[in-house]
């Protein structure tokens, strides 16, 4: 028989959860979709001995931050079956997910990277432009029975689409379209359990001039009918600037194979971010939300000039297409951008071309291998941003940086945890955290984005 408990929720843990305890109970409990302050019964679905996870059966009384989510496919109380995985805290007050962004943050630092002055070290995070339609990409899975939508969370169950206001319109108007001509074409849909059918995913990248990059997702490369498919989607949907195929053969969870094939109109599609303008194709990364990603190359650009600090010369490792490279073009000397995807360096050259940027160079390969053959070119003095996968820094990038020559760090990290645990690694070999700016690229989620400093003590 489950346990049925009342709790309180306290506030909300790092993976998002809200954190709770039973009435007259020390045990912690994790419960998704709860608010600080709520009231909650809720009933125990996992136990261990020093925590349990709980799913919500009635809200006894809301905390201040609630609201009612507006996407009806956001987990609810009084909604019944699955809900999308994809925003866990468009309950809460966007208010609130700031104050909580950045509590999550010094609550890694203090946990993980054992800094007993975090609650100092931490600024308040800066909120993102736009809350709501924000996303200039979107991987959106189909399933067996033309099912469109989401992953439920912690499941391959797929919650089917009507809405999504994380999505500019232009995306979720795509979406239904694609799934609509799919299905009178008749076209197989994957499915995960038997490996069986053809279109896996569609990938839309957009842009703030309203245009589309759409591509389809496949386990095979044959497309009979991609010519009329094409014409007969850009005829719906003018927008549509470029129609890719993304190979994907193997039976597993990661979305994009390594295959790329152009069978439409553009090759990349266009951005601009503050007084740049990117080309970017399909697979190569972007930040997904354009407008708060100029806040966040902002903050790094600030912490970069920190004090009216010269450098002559600044890494900036993991630099996908140059973004956040040619934005710090004007700060250093000259900059090396590193990045392993040869398609996004070959993206970051044009993008230099194209902004009249000459003082930026770029190496493609892992940064564990180009690292150490730029060392006896490092001047002495200079600086290093990073912007690592959520994985944060492997071992050799670490010691890297230990690099005498290098003098500043600016961290760039969406994981609190990693982000922790590295800086608390260079903060043991010679570096100080001066502080640490929570910024707010992903509204409705838990997720946060940060920039810290570091310099040489």
């Amino acid at each position: 028989m489950s346990e049925i408990l009342t709790v309180k929720v306290d506030g909300m843990a790092p993976a998002g959860d809200g954190l709770a305890r039973a009435e007259g109970s020390s045990r912690v409990l994790f419960v998704p979709h709860a608010a600080p302050g709520d009231r909650l019964e809720v009933e125990v679905f996992e136990a261990k001995s020093s925590f349990a996870r709980a799913r919500i059966k009635r809200v006894l009384s809301a905390g201040p931050d609630r609201r009612d989510p507006p996407c009806p496919h956001h987990a609810a109380p009084s909604r019944p079956g699955p809900a999308c995985g994809g925003c866990d805290w468009q309950h809460l007050d966007y208010a609130a997910q700031l104050r909580q962004k950045r509590g999550i943050v010094v609550d890694c630092l203090r946990r993980l990277g054992k800094f007993a002055d975090a609650e100092k070290l931490v600024l308040e995070t800066k909120a993102a432009p736009k809350p709501w339609g924000y996303r200039n990409k979107v991987q959106i899975p189909f399933a067996a029975g033309a099912r469109m939508g989401f992953f439920a969370a912690g499941s391959r169950e797929i919650v089917d689409m009507r809405e999504c206001p994380i999505q500019p319109d232009l995306s979720v108007r795509l979406a239904h379209t694609v799934r609509r001509m799919a299905t009178a074409r008749g076209w197989s849909f994957y499915d995960g359990k038997t490996g069986k059918g053809w279109l896996r995913h569609l990938f839309i990248r957009t842009n703030a001039e309203g245009q589309a990059l759409v591509a389809l997702v496949v386990s095979r490369s044959e497309f009979p009918d991609r010519e009329s498919f094409a014409v007969e989607l850009h005829a719906q949907h003018p927008e549509m600037i470029g129609l890719h195929l993304n190979v994907q053969p193997e039976r597993t969870s990661v979305v994009l194979g390594p295959a790329w094939r152009r069978l439409w109109g553009a090759r990349e599609i266009e951005e601009t971010i503050g007084r740049f303008h990117f080309a970017v194709s399909p697979g190569a990364f972007l930040q997904v939300n354009t407008p708060a990603a100029e806040i966040l190359y902002n903050t790094a650009k600030e912490a970069a000039r920190d004090g009216g600090k010269k450098f002559p010369m600044g890494l900036d490792l993991y630099c996908g297409v140059g973004t956040l490279t040619l934005w710090m073009s004007d700060v250093f000397a000259k900059v090396v951008g590193v990045e392993e995807n040869r398609e996004a360096v070959a993206d970051a050259y044009r993008n230099a071309e194209r902004n009249a940027v000459k003082n930026c160079r770029f190496k493609a390969g892992r940064a564990e291998s180009v690292l150490p053959k730029l060392t006896a070119e490092l001047p002495e003095g200079c600086a290093a941003v990073v912007d690592p996968p959520r994985v944060g820094l492997s071992q050799p990038v670490r010691r890297f940086l230990t690099e005498r020559k290098i003098k500043r760090v600016v961290y760039v990290s969406c994981d609190p945890a990693t982000f922790s645990r590295d800086v608390g690694f260079l903060t043991h070999s010679g570096y100080a955290l001066k502080r640490v700016t929570p910024v707010d690229l992903f509204p409705q989620t838990s997720h946060v984005e940060m920039v810290g400093l570091l310099d040489r003590s």
